[in-house]
């Protein structure tokens, strides 16, 4: 299914909403047909239009008949030159319209575009400013349709408006254009959060690698009561994740209203919507959708009407839909180190796809339309870290220097991580048992880390190279503010601490201090002629006692 409405939404017309005629004069009642208040007149004022976006606007002519203006009502009603059939019955132009057909049309104004069929237009007009007059129309009921082809632009035409001419007075009537919004947040812990983030959601993010974290989704449906028109209304969001990003889960999916909030908000369980994330085989860098055919039924059925009954809340009341997802950045994240914007580290796009046409069938299935992209950032850093011996120099570079990466500074929590075996090593999951801990420098010194979170951290070395000594701890810090630009398309990062690149030197083990020259040679000698005269003087003492006692 979703794939279906992807493929029609390529092919849409984009949204078309029921306008309201302006009410009647006091001394003019109007004229009614079915819920919309219409006062006769000799030309029709479109208003609400944009100015920058040309309307094109076909006329059809669906009764003809006699206006009394004292009255203010029509008689001898007869089918005009724009209609060709009703219910599917072929109908004449001047044959007269039974009142059953008036009942029918009367009662619901969705049956003017359900039950007829259109042939001929009067006439086409196009706007040029926020206002269209059409004008020149004989006495009778008019459809008025907007066929502007706008190439899926974030507009909507208007529905079919169903209005009355007649001779002596003007029409004004107010095309509704309001359309569904989408936006993209990600969450950051709320200490980093972005300027202007609520909770923590805001439109960029810092995280390690391979750490969860959530994206949410809103969807904002406005009140218009031409939305009652719908018999079913679909939502789909399209998100597309960067490469650095893997999907996980959807963590949850709820519609909330003025009405529909805290403990009544609508929890959407998997039966009420379909998504094809969460079967992708591989979920890095995902193109994936989300669909809910009907929000409208789900909505109304949950309106809170007295014993279980339906309320109209859809298109009475903003209809918040809301989806939120777990992620992590992965190997393939984009690592940064430098200020200034950037388009495209570790973006993520979401568009909305909507029901886009009451007048065709009702069930918002023909015609869709669709938002712009919105788009969120998140960024991940990374430390360069060189071993040195005696000093900083070429040729001094230390390999096989072991070191531990520590979030505190009592060193009681090292951080998991992968090797890559090239000279650096990525932040792995912090549950992952079979993860490292310590990284080793290769042979030219080089141990860098890749995927850090912002934050403060303790490198300390932990396995030191034979003849050399320990070098002391560093303490890292990673700090960073980044919003989104005011063009809205980059996040700019500003890093505010210098943590990109250390190089970290171990001494020489001492030796034993040298008198130099034959001093120490001379003592050994020295010593051994010393040791040898003893010996003389002891045995020469002993003959002489062995000799005494004889």
């Amino acid at each position: 299914m979703i794939a279906a409405l992807a493929m029609t939404a390529t092919a849409a017309v984009p949204f078309s909403m029921v306008a309201s005629a302006a009410p009647p004069d006091n001394d003019d009642p109007g004229v009614q047909l079915g819920d919309v208040t219409v006062i006769p007149g000799a030309g029709i004022t479109i208003t609400g239009l944009d100015a920058s976006v040309h309307r094109r606007f076909e006329v059809y002519q669906v009764f003809t008949g006699t206006y009394d203006a004292d009255e203010g009502t029509f008689s001898e009603l007869k089918w005009g030159d724009g209609v060709t059939a009703y219910e599917g019955t072929p109908v004449t132009a001047g044959g007269l319209v039974a009142d059953t057909v008036l009942d029918n049309l009367g009662s619901d104004a969705r049956a003017i575009v359900e039950n007829l069929v259109l042939g001929d237009a009067v006439d086409t007009f196009e706007s040029e400013g926020d206002t269209l007059e059409i004008s020149g129309l004989a006495d009778g009921y008019y459809v008025i349709k907007d066929v502007t082809n706008l190439d899926w632009a974030d507009d909507a035409n208007s529905a079919w408006i169903v209005q009355v001419a007649a001779a002596g007075k003007d029409t004004s009537v107010a095309v509704k254009k309001d359309t569904p919004s989408v936006d993209k947040l990600v969450l950051d812990e709320v200490a980093d959060a972005e300027e202007g983030a609520t909770d923590g959601w805001g439109e960029s993010a810092d995280h390690a690698i391979n750490e969860t974290f959530q994206f949410k989704l809103v969807a904002t449906i406005p009140i218009n009561d031409d939305l009652t028109a719908y018999n079913t209304y679909q939502l789909l969001f399209h998100d597309v994740m960067s490469d650095g990003v893997t999907f996980e889960n959807i963590d949850s999916v709820k519609i909330t209203s003025a009405t529909l909030s805290g403990e009544n908000a609508i929890e959407l369980t998997a039966d009420d919507y379909e998504e094809d994330a969460s079967t992708a085989e591989s979920k890095a860098g995902l193109d994936w959708q989300l669909l809910i055919e009907d929000v409208k039924g789900l909505v109304n059925a949950n309106g809170l009407g007295e014993e279980g009954a339906d309320v109209e809340v859809f298109g009475k009341e903003v209809i918040t839909v809301e989806v939120v997802y777990n992620a992590h950045l992965n190997e393939n994240a984009i690592v940064t180190n430098e200020s200034g914007d950037n388009l495209d580290v570790n973006k993520n796009n979401v568009l909305l796809v909507y029901s886009n046409n009451p007048d065709n069938t009702g069930t918002g299935e023909a015609d869709l339309g669709e938002t712009p992209e919105d788009t969120v950032w998140v960024f991940t850093y990374d430390v360069e870290n060189t071993k040195y011996k005696v000093s900083v120099a070429d040729g001094n570079e230390l390999p096989d220097a072991g070191f531990t990466l520590y979030t505190d500074s009592a060193k009681t929590t090292a951080v998991k991580l992968i090797d890559n075996h090239d000279g650096s090593y990525t932040v792995a999951n912090q549950n992952d048992a079979s993860a490292i801990t310590e990284m080793f420098s290769n042979e030219g010194g080089i141990f860098n880390i890749k995927g850090l979170d912002a934050g403060t951290y303790y490198l300390s070395e932990t396995t030191v190279p034979r003849d050399y000594n320990a070098a002391d701890d560093i303490t890292i810090t990673i700090s960073a503010d980044h919003v989104e630009n005011a063009a809205g398309d980059a996040a700019n990062l500003t890093l505010t601490e210098d943590h990109g690149k250390n190089d970290i030197v171990d001494t020489k083990n001492s030796s034993l201090p040298s008198t130099g020259g034959m001093g120490t040679t001379l003592f050994v000698v020295g010593g051994g002629v010393t040791a040898v005269a003893a010996g003389i003087y002891l045995i020469s003492k002993k003959r002489s006692k062995d000799e005494d006692a004889e």
